[in-house]
């Protein structure tokens, strides 16, 4: 067993140089931060994860410790080596950090019992110190090297605040109450003139080192916080939180006898649950994270102020200054637009003025119009042209050279509109572009008007019929079609070819309102695929087959993707050059850009209320947010970053659940493959079989509740389920080499309108069509229900419900054996159940097949039958199964293992002479492993089984002949192991996935 990949929790990161090392599990990688390149991954310990570590000054040498584990090294052997587990040491006591002398000759390491040992480089001990009758149980702790003979030990006890003691001394300096619960970190600043603590009551309070007297105090953090530390020249401090933010503190000293703890930033860093890693580069101003979902994430300190240019304000006082224009008292901006020379902004008394961005200065644009009643309906930025237009059906544009001067200007009037209300533009070529105009009379024809761009003159008119509630928002082009995002989750289609032509609406593409943008992505198959947003978080990938587009036909579309995003109002989204999906809207009063695919934001600021008018313009690689309040303008550029946003992307904030792999087709090298979460996210992605690099797709976040099981049932669907009794019928779509797309096609109906039951799992077996199916699903009450699914209608029908006891099911399994259809459970009684549901569905087991037939029989509700075999395999819960079908012997084999650690081996048959079902434990290892077995999986062709367990040992079992002989085992450092899954290759090596607290990929 060899792993090739492994994704999981980062305790520790440091930077050194232009490197960036990170504690992950047993290793320790080394990145190039530039770059985000990973240089090495090198094994430190056998089994402990590397809970911290610490460079010396002169750079040579690296302390790495974690439980009681502990090792010295050299940098360069961590740099060059893959493994170094042979340097392991092991102390007495947990170590809570290490750190070297001020020389580098020795190191300190602090244990849980508040003491001091010392060593050399060869991990000798030389001494041990601690305070006389001090007897603190500590839950962290730092050492503060100030010379080679004053060294500070800032022990964070359980109970008992901040003690502060003198190594050399093994004196009290300081005992610092302040906080409410155990102390979870604790630092002090590197001129020893400061102490930072945090704890469990979500605080941070800054403390006098030389007096011990608390300083000020710090509020902001929403859940626990885990690590602090002073940058800056100890001017600022920044910390990380449990509730996955980094932020960011100013030390102000307001007068000669006060300080006080100011936030400064806030940037989120990490998904759901914890962030455990912090450190900072003080020289380029960047701080690198590291949390429970695997992701190491670098952060810009900076990123409002690196450049100087990133923020402008400049209010009408300021422009009027600069222009030598005069303003009204209440007069207003009232639009704007960005272009390559700089903006142009109109009032609201029709003023319009330009600002340069080379000479940050403004220019008035004298007209002979009155651009009173006009607002700015939308720009070209390659074309510097503005539209304007006003509510008596008049539009005007004007082209700007790229000094910002006015070179053309143009008006036409649409006299047969009641009024127009609604102006939206869209660029065509280098020749040409579109307008679009709307009047709020529903017989008013939705016009478009083909505009030549450099006479201005309109070389087409297009005058369709308006589609009944339809308020057009969004524009995109597509050939000859006009797609436009209306209220209500709708997309009209209109045919610029065909006046005439009826236009055709798509209605309620998601749950939310307004469509704010629709963007061709690519094609499939030949046909387009496009993403469209939702203001309400909803945003749908959907595939037009122009072809056949018909108000008639609602075939002609598919939405192949779906998802909501969890940041709040969604205004647009876009592909980066990474194939990175990234959105951008509006949480209250905050704008954010967030990439979707990875699941962290990129950049925020806030601006305004629900009434703030905003632009988000292309300049250059860069973007610039464009915002008004009031009587003021912003300018807000939103730089690429000077290095990578993250070193390793993660999966999940919380446990894994649930592994499937898509194993009927590769894809991409690889094979797609499904997590399902403690976390309520279903994420798809894809790992390499080669190296195991594993690419993130999308992370959906339908589901409500904490996941409970995820299954590909075949090449085109997927099944999830989770407590509120939800399951999910999930269409995948890999045709695209760029990404996969996944959409739930439908749920299941539940039980009440408030359910309260999980649906722990389910099996389905597919009718000859292999598009219907029926399916079980079993719940946490010992309830059972078979219900099928047609495909033709997307219905899930009830067809068998009943109940085993009162205990709760964990596994079920369909399977024919014999002509007969068996539904198999094993609950927390340990027991194996087999039902003969054969005679309770409307359904025909082929005889020699593995599917039903579908003899079109009337569909009734039937309960569920007396269970035909019962009998006793564990001592308690049977957590996992897995079955094999042996049409050789006409049997069903069930390998299964329980919460009593132990592993079985159980045969199902139909005796001939009577036709009966009979079961019985042909094998059973009671000591198969040294906690609950969590996963059981058959592999090379069925003669091999691997086990999981919580005891964090992965096992492979020969299986033949009906006997459980282990040939292997191997640590695997992924806690909570829960869940595994293994795929085939072609050259007949088996990759296994294996989830827990993260998710490792091994070669078998």
């Amino acid at each position: 067993m060899q792993e090739l990949n492994h994704v999981g929790p980062s305790l520790c990161v440091k930077f050194h140089k232009e490197f960036v090392y990170a504690a992950y599990g047993p290793y320790l990688q080394q990145y190039n931060y530039k770059t985000s390149e990973l240089l090495n991954q090198c094994l430190i310990f056998k089994e402990n994860k590397v809970h911290g570590f610490d460079i010396s000054a002169d750079g040579k040498n690296v302390i790495a410790y974690g439980a009681r584990s502990v090792s010295i090294l050299s940098l360069e052997s961590i740099n060059t080596s893959k493994s170094l587990v042979d340097r392991e040491q092991l102390v007495e006591e947990w170590v809570i950090t290490g750190t070297f002398s001020k020389l580098g000759d020795k190191v300190f390491l602090l244990t849980c019992y508040n003491r001091v040992i010392i060593c050399d480089l060869k991990c000798n001990v030389i001494g041990i110190k601690s305070v006389p009758e001090e007897k603190s149980i500590l839950y962290s702790g730092s050492i503060e090297v100030l010379s080679e003979d004053r060294v500070y030990v800032n022990a964070g006890t359980v109970i008992g605040g901040v003690i502060v003691w003198d190594l050399f001394c093994e004196s009290i300096l300081h005992t610092l109450q302040g906080h409410e619960g155990s102390i979870f970190y604790v630092t002090s600043s590197d001129d020893g003139k400061y102490i930072a603590s945090c704890s469990d009551d979500r605080s941070i309070i800054l403390w006098d080192m030389e007096t011990g007297e608390q300083l000020s105090t710090g509020w902001g953090h929403t859940a626990r916080i885990w690590n602090l530390k002073f940058y800056d020249n100890n001017t600022q401090l920044i910390s990380v939180s449990e509730d996955c933010t980094c932020r960011t503190w100013a030390i102000e000293t307001l007068n000669s006898d006060e300080i006080n703890l100011v936030q400064k930033n806030i940037y989120e860093v990490h998904q759901i649950k914890n962030v455990w890693g912090l450190d900072v580069c003080n020289s380029e101003m960047i701080a690198v994270t590291a949390g429970n979902d695997g992701r190491i994430k670098l952060v810009d300190l900076l990123q409002a102020t690196r450049y100087g240019n990133e923020n402008e304000l400049f209010s009408l006082g300021d422009i009027s200054s600069s222009a030598n224009v005069e303003f009204s008292k209440d007069e207003l901006i009232k639009g704007f637009e960005w272009f390559s020379f700089g903006a142009v902004v109109h009032t609201s008394s029709g003023q319009l003025v330009t600002y340069n961005r080379q000479s940050f200065s403004w220019s008035p644009i004298a007209l002979s119009e009155n651009m009173e009643s006009y607002s700015i309906s939308g720009g070209i930025q390659s074309k510097n042209t503005v539209v304007f237009s006003n509510n008596k059906n008049d539009i005007i544009l004007i082209r700007f050279n790229s000094k910002g001067q006015l070179i053309k200007l143009a008006k036409h009037t649409l006299e047969y509109l009641a009024k127009v209300t609604n102006t939206m533009i869209k660029d065509i070529d280098d020749d040409t572009f579109l307008i679009t105009l709307e009047s709020p009379n529903p017989k008013d024809p939705f016009v478009c008007l083909i505009i030549q761009n450099d006479t201005y003159d309109v070389n087409a008119e297009h005058r369709f019929s308006k589609p009944s509630n339809f308020v057009s928002a969004s524009l995109e082009l597509y050939g000859n079609y006009l797609l436009v995002g209306a209220r209500y989750s709708s997309l009209g289609i209109f045919d610029l070819d065909d006046n005439h032509r009826t236009p055709v609406v798509i209605r309620k593409i998601s749950a939310g309102d307004t469509t704010t943008s629709v963007k061709f992505i690519e094609k499939q198959l030949n046909i387009p695929i496009f993403s469209i947003t939702n203001r309400d978080g909803f945003y749908d990938f959907i595939s037009i087959n122009f072809d056949i587009i018909t108000n008639d036909n609602k075939n002609f579309y598919d939405i192949i993707h779906q998802n909501k995003v969890a940041k709040g109002f969604l205004e647009g989204a876009y592909f980066n050059d990474k194939n990175e999906y990234i959105v951008y809207g509006f949480k209250s009063t905050l704008f954010y850009i967030f990439n979707e695919t990875n699941s962290y934001e990129l950049a925020s600021q806030v601006c305004g209320g629900s009434h703030r008018q905003w632009k988000l313009c292309d300049d250059g690689l860069n973007k610039i947010l464009l915002y008004n309040k009031g009587s003021n303008i912003y300018f807000r550029r939103i730089s690429q970053n000077f290095t990578p946003e993250v070193l390793r992307n993660g999966l999940h904030g919380r446990e894994i659940r649930d592994i499937s792999i898509l194993k009927e087709k590769t894809y991409k090298n690889g094979y797609l493959f499904c997590t399902a979460s403690e976390d309520t996210t279903v994420r798809l992605s894809h790992f390499n079989n080669l190296n195991g690099t594993i690419t993130n797709y999308w992370l959906e976040r339908q589901h409500v509740s904490g996941l409970q099981r995820c299954k590909f049932i075949n090449d085109e669907f997927m099944v999830t389920c989770s407590a509120r009794e939800e399951l999910f019928l999930w269409h995948i779509n890999n045709e695209s080499l760029d990404r996969a797309y996944i959409a739930v096609r439908q749920s299941l109906p539940t039980s009440t309108e408030n359910p309260d039951l999980r649906i722990m799992d389910f099996d389905v077996k597919f009718l000859e069509s292999k598009k219907d199916f029926i399916l079980t699903s079993v719940y946490s009450d010992s309830v059972i229900k078979v219900w099928y699914y047609n495909f033709a209608s997307n219905s899930f029908i009830l067809l068998m419900e009943g109940k085993y006891q009162t205990c709760c099911i964990f596994n079920v399994s369909l399977e024919i054996l014999n002509n007969k259809l068996l539904l198999i459970i094993t609950p927390t009684d340990g027991h194996v159940i087999v039902y003969n549901i054969t005679n309770c569905i409307p359904f025909e087991v082929v005889p020699g097949n593995d599917y039903l037939r579908d003899n079109k029989l009337e569909i009734v509700l039937s309960l569920l039958p007396n269970h035909d075999v019962k009998f006793p395999v564990h001592q308690s819960s049977i957590k996992t199964i897995c079955t094999f079908v042996d049409k050789t012997d006409n049997s069903v084999t069930l390998y299964t293992g329980g919460d009593d650690n132990g592993l079985a081996i159980v045969k199902l048959n139909v005796e001939n002479s009577t036709d009966k079902i009979v079961g019985k434990v042909v094998c059973f290892e009671k000591k198969a492993a040294a906690s609950t077995i969590t996963s059981v999986n058959l592999f090379n062709n069925n003669t091999k089984l691997l086990t999981a367990s919580v005891d964090q040992i992965v096992r492979i079992w020969d299986v033949c002949g009906d006997k459980l002989v282990q040939e292997q085992r191997k640590y695997t450092t992924t806690a909570d192991t829960g869940v595994a899954d293994i795929v085939r290759l072609d050259n007949g090596s088996d990759i296994a996935l294996i989830g827990g607290v993260g998710l490792s990929i091994w070669k078998l």
